[in-house]
């Protein structure tokens, strides 16, 4: 039964939902003629966009990459709404840099930004949901439960440590405590 399969983008979308919605929140309550308070929305919009780069380099690495050799128009729609969502986050990313570099348009630029990343979010929730539906079936479709864990360990090998380190940044307070204890102790390995 489907219900009882392995949910392989359960625990990246987690992270993701949680580091977009920070940003939102972030954004939408920053005191953009607070130079620190935009360094932390920087930073915190850097790592956002770098953990949802990761997520769409390593799913087209490993997961549809497996997909495609079962199936090798499986994969299209996937791609193709990475490169769009891609897009999206280069100019998002190149509108946070204008917050920082032109401070006498930051009330133009930051509303600018604040708009545009709530688009975003739409867009990229949609997104996740879509692969949990759709994506998710034709995984479940051609591959076992123990060849869907050899997927992610192959994605968890791939990562580096900094890398590593964003998404449990992202994913440990949204998970329940034994898989929090886990990835707490994983991280201990990057240290």
């Amino acid at each position: 039964m489907q219900n009882n399969r392995k949910k392989v983008y359960d625990f990246p979308h987690k992270a993701i939902r949680y580091g977009i919605s920070k940003l939102v929140q972030e954004a939408g309550r920053t005191d953009y003629q607070s130079a620190s308070e935009v360094q932390e929305l920087f930073e915190l919009g850097k790592e956002v966009f770098q953990m949802l780069k990761i997520h769409a380099r390593d799913e087209e690495a490993v997961s549809l990459k497996h997909l495609e050799k079962k199936d090798p128009q499986t994969s299209h729609k996937d791609k193709e709404e990475h490169k769009y969502l891609e897009e999206k986050i280069e100019e998002l990313g190149s509108i946070l840099d204008r917050i920082k570099e032109d401070i006498e348009q930051v009330p133009i630029i930051s509303e600018e930004f604040y708009t545009k990343l709530i688009r975003f979010q739409t867009d990229y929730f949609s997104h996740m949901t879509r692969e949990e539906e759709e994506t998710q079936i034709r995984l479940h479709l051609f591959f076992s439960d123990t060849e869907l864990e050899d997927h992610q360990k192959e994605i968890l090998g791939s990562l580096g440590g900094d890398e590593f380190k964003i998404w449990a940044k992202y994913l440990i307070p949204n998970v329940p405590t034994p898989i929090k204890n886990r990835f707490e102790e994983m991280l201990k390995t990057f240290s």
